[in-house]
Parts: structure tokens; C-alpha cells; sequence
């Protein structure tokens, strides 16, 4: 399911449970989205988050981790979630990740990992060797 919507005309959509199991925002999506998405989409597979804004998605990712248990293919492009939110979300999901697309400019250092760490952990999770997507420089 495709989605280029703006924010009001979410509205009627994942306020019940849907059995849709692939979605992709072309466009921003609300925190608010993500947690009705993570609440009623259990059967969700990949999910594509183009750009969310400049709050960290951590909670959202956990309850999609803990409802959505199909997931196997996640991308992210312009969002925000703290590297031990990402860890966490990783943690819950584990080996079953086959996709994780994730630029480098969405995670946020924390307390917990820096940019140098986090990729290691992640791997460890993953059971394979992992590091987030960089955008070039030219």
C-alpha cells in the first residue's frame, strides 16, 4: 500500500486492526501514524518510512517490533530515532530482519551508543554484519 498523503488526510486510516502487509510513505507520517500502525497492522512485513520530522521514532518502532512479528523489511530515510531506541527495535526483531535500510542521518547518539558502537551491536543482533546507509558526498 502506497501512501502520498498530507497529515490531515490520514485520518481514517489504521484505526482498526488492517491486515495489510507491506506499506510505504512517500511523503511525512506522523508519530501518531506509526503508533496506530504498530497497534493495528500485525501482519505488516516491510514498512518504508520516507520522513517522519524531528522526533525520535523510538517508541513507535518498539511497539511495531512487539505487534508486528511478520516484519522483515524496514526503511528508513529523513527520521529521527536514538541509537539505543534502534538497538532495542533491533533486539526485538532479530535475525528476522532481512532489510534494514537505514541512513546513517536518522540515528541519534545517545548515553547508551555512539555512531562507532552502534553498528556492532546491531550486528550482533542481526547475526550478520550490518552498518547504516550513508548518503554521499559530492
Amino acid at each position: 500500500m502506497y501512501f502520498f498523503l498530507y497529515e490531515e488526510e490520514f485520518g481514517p486510516f489504521f484505526c482498526e486492526e488492517c491486515p495489510v502487509p507491506h506499506l510505504y510513505f512517500g511523503w511525512a507520517v506522523s508519530k501518531e501514524m506509526l503508533g496506530r500502525i504498530g497497534l493495528n497492522c500485525p501482519c505488516l512485513v516491510g514498512l518504508m518510512v520516507c520522513a517522519n520530522g524531528p522526533e525520535p521514532l523510538d517508541e513507535e518502532l518498539i511497539r511495531i517490533a512487539e505487534r508486528c512479528k511478520s516484519l522483515t523489511a524496514i526503511g528508513l530515510g529523513e527520521c529521527e530515532v536514538t541509537c539505543s531506541g534502534f538497538v532495542e527495535f533491533v533486539k526485538m526483531c532479530g535475525g528476522r530482519l532481512t532489510q534494514l535500510s537505514i541512513m546513517e542521518e536518522v540515528l541519534i547518539p545517545d548515553d547508551s551508543y555512539n555512531m562507532e558502537q552502534i553498528h556492532g551491536e546491531v550486528s550482533k543482533h542481526l547475526g550478520r554484519l550490518w552498518l547504516p546507509d550513508m548518503m554521499p558526498t559530492w
